[in-house]
């Protein structure tokens, strides 16, 4: 099957931001097609949308993307509905927004795009735009690793997806510690532990190049020690200037209701560049 990028677009500005990253991932594809399907729930009229619809295909037009569009009445929610409307399967990559939903509830918990990473139907980013004028087009990408045996895997095809732009890739391993003995770790296990970092991020280099053949990415390698790994992930991404963060998601990770102090949380509202929030099928 084709893959395709599926933007599930609400309307809002932020939409249209999010729209600039599925055109150039789009792009990255053979069949060059973008999907954009919007659910009418009274927030704007059918003839805006279709007006907003015809400047993303303009746009894509410039990139020779070519852009259909759906537009579906509310069955029962809009997330129900999407989830009817959008093909399953991983050969499906839906696109979606994290932004500040009303009454400072948070960018995640609880919204449309929180439950589409769950949904585990097709495979979800779903992005913070902090800068529009990249365009979708970050040249700098922080990717932190968890240090999973094959965590990094889930995160080949976004990492696939915006390769046209992105010209450097800095990896970060964030060796958590218990935060009552960060203070008091020893010089020997401090390096015990930089070392088993360096190691794991040499191995997943070697095979994201064997991976990403053609692509010309230019790698750095960092691993720190750290008792608050989202303090230390905003923290390297100032340090390196990153255009964007690519986050993966879990269960554990992802935001309950209860979103004050969830690490995803903090690092979507206090990141000075875009983050890109993704789960595999």
């Amino acid at each position: 099957m084709d893959r395709r990028i599926v933007l599930a677009y609400d309307g809002s500005i932020n939409a249209d931001w999010v729209s600039r990253y599925a055109i150039q991932m789009a792009a990255t594809f053979p069949n060059r097609q973008l999907l954009l399907i919007h659910i009418l729930d009274g927030s704007f009229s059918r003839e805006r949308i279709e007006g907003k619809f015809a400047a993303i295909a303009e746009e894509g037009n410039r990139y020779g993307i070519e852009c259909h569009s759906a537009i579906h009445q509310l069955s029962s929610d809009v997330f129900s509905t999407l989830r009817q409307v959008i093909p399953s399967g991983e050969h499906i990559s839906c696109l979606c927004g994290a932004r500040i939903a009303p009454r400072g509830r948070g960018f995640l918990a609880g919204t449309i795009s929180d439950k589409l990473l769950r949904c585990r139907q097709f495979n979800v980013m779903a992005i913070r735009v902090v800068s529009p004028g990249l365009l979708g087009c970050p040249r700098t990408l922080l990717f932190p690793l968890a240090g999973h045996p094959r965590g990094f895997q889930a995160a080949m095809p976004f990492l696939k997806m915006l390769a046209s732009s992105v010209k450097r890739l800095y990896l970060l391993r964030v060796m958590m510690i218990n935060p009552l003995h960060f203070r008091y770790i020893s010089s020997p296990a401090t390096k015990k532990k930089i070392a088993e970092g360096y190691e794991y991020l040499g191995r997943v280099a070697t095979e994201i190049r064997e991976q990403a053949t053609g692509f010309d990415w230019h790698f750095d390698r960092n691993v720190v020690l750290s008792d608050d790994w989202a303090k230390e992930i905003l923290i390297q991404a100032g340090k390196v200037n990153a255009a964007m963060i690519l986050l993966g998601a879990t269960e554990r990770n992802l935001p309950s209701r209860f979103f004050y102090g969830n690490k995803i949380e903090q690092i979507l509202r206090t990141t000075s560049c875009d983050v890109g929030i993704y789960r595999r099928v």
